[in-house]
């Protein structure tokens, strides 16, 4: 939802990127700071090709798990999925969300702007087989 949130609206295979990139420790770590500008997709794979070395693996096993946010999402309201993802109603994250929540939600916003890139750009960059 921080990304959505940001983006406004995500395409599915878009958003099917969003799990197994905040999966990842350290690029959550460096997506939350406050200091980076927002990169595109081939730049940060080529700054930053540790944050997907096992991109695929991540993807496939976080197929099952966004499905289930994306029907919880809509379910509860925030989003309404047709052809995509479109924000409804924001998801706000406090203390109670745990520190992991807030980091996550903190970097939403250069999320959003890394997912603006063309869809098959996405895919090649993150090295997802299909």
């Amino acid at each position: 939802m921080s990304v959505l949130s940001h983006a406004r609206f995500l395409g599915t295979a878009k958003s099917l990127l969003v799990m197994p990139l905040v999966m990842h420790e350290a690029t959550i770590r460096f997506l939350s700071n406050g200091g980076i500008r927002k990169r595109e997709a081939a730049a940060l794979a080529s700054t930053h090709p540790e944050f997907f070395a096992n991109f695929h693996t991540r993807y496939d096993e976080s197929l099952s798990s966004s499905m289930n946010a994306i029907q919880l999402l809509e379910g509860s309201g925030f989003l309404r999925f047709h052809d995509g993802l479109h924000f409804l109603h924001k998801l706000e994250v406090d203390s109670t969300f745990g520190a992991r929540a807030k980091k996550i939600a903190k970097a939403g916003e250069n999320i959003a702007a890394l997912l603006a890139s063309p869809v098959e750009e996405l895919y090649l960059n993150f090295r997802v087989q299909l």
